[in-house]
């Protein structure tokens, strides 16, 4: 290994490449997997619960962000270089941007709803236990309408990588494209409005987590004591605490080195890997999360598992099995 700058850039670099590597191998496959799963249920029962189906549509956001982000960010590290064309780049740094805010805000709206479900039917309550479920489909279409219109600097100002090496101010250069700021009014307004943007449902599912938490506490035994749906309101609650404490923990770093990037007019690549890489790092683990909380779907794979090996059992051992089984 070479001693210096040069060997500590190839650290960085391995580095680099391994911990997106991972976030790829973990998260595609993962959340593939999860949305593969939520379909099967869907054919499989002729409907899909709505704390199911806002589940469904966070996995695909998840999605997009390990497969427009965490690809080209991998094959970069490990030193690919990739030659995206404008289209392809406004495409992939548009459709990550979508993900990830859509990401935050149906992680908000899933809080939300169990935050909904899990409340005792007071006057207020009852009017949103009714009206909630109903308008779920419309709730996440106005969210991809919010978020679509948030993110449309990202088509304007997302450029190819130049020929030349010389970038210029408020540029963040993300090595397989760039995204140029007109100017620090623009630079600064969009980084403004997407940390509005983020914190306020940030604070939204947060708000919810601890209302969702203190009526457990208030009603634990009550909770316990239930069973069938009451049981199954608590799991699904503490599954949705579990994604929203992860989320928070996450959001935090990745907005910690956000507001940096905002204070200075040039960004060091090495800053955007590790902003992404935390941004990322939800979208790769909420797939396990999901399937670790939420029985039915461990119940669909396993069965699956089950399936297969089964499959894949010699037939002369089957015939064996029988003969045993006659002859006894």
């Amino acid at each position: 290994m070479k001693n210096g700058p040069e060997g500590q850039m190839e650290v960085r670099l391995a580095l680099k490449a391994a911990g997106f590597i991972g976030l790829d191998v973990v998260g595609i496959p993962g959340n593939l997997a999860v949305l593969l799963l939520f379909c099967h249920l869907f054919l499989a029962q002729g409907h899909m619960p709505h704390n199911e189906f806002i589940l469904s549509q966070l996995v695909f956001a998840n999605l997009m962000v390990t497969v427009c982000r965490g690809i080209p960010q991998a094959l970069t590290a490990l030193g690919i270089d990739l030659f995206f064309g404008e289209h392809t780049c406004r495409a992939m740094i548009f459709a990550y941007r979508l993900g990830r805010a859509m990401s935050i805000t149906l992680t908000s709206l899933l809080s939300s709803y169990q935050c909904v479900i899990i409340a005792p039917p007071t006057p207020g309550w009852t009017w949103l236990k009714r009206w909630l479920p109903s308008h779920l489909p419309h709730a996440i279409v106005f969210l991809y309408g919010l978020n679509m219109l948030i993110q449309f600097p990202a088509i304007v100002f997302t450029h190819a990588v130049p020929a030349n090496s010389s970038l210029p101010e408020f540029t963040l250069n993300l090595e397989f494209c760039i995204v140029v700021f007109p100017g620090l009014l623009a630079y600064r307004f969009c980084g403004v409005v997407n940390m509005v943007r983020d914190f306020a449902f940030v604070a939204l599912m947060v708000w919810a987590a601890v209302y969702v938490m203190l009526v457990l506490h208030r009603h634990r035994k009550q909770v316990q004591g239930l069973q069938g749906a009451g049981r199954k309101t608590e799991e699904a609650s503490r599954a949705v605490l579990l994604l929203v404490s992860i989320y928070v923990v996450l959001f935090s770093l990745d907005n910690v080195l956000w507001v940096y990037t905002l204070s200075v007019s040039r960004v060091h690549p090495d800053i955007s890997y590790t902003r992404v890489f935390f941004a990322s790092c939800y979208s790769a683990i909420s797939p396990v999360l999901i399937i670790a909380t939420n029985k039915k779907l461990s119940t669909c794979l396993r069965c699956g598992s089950k399936r297969k090996a089964a499959e894949n059992v010699p037939s002369s051992a089957v015939s064996k099995a029988s003969l045993v089984t006659i002859t006894q």
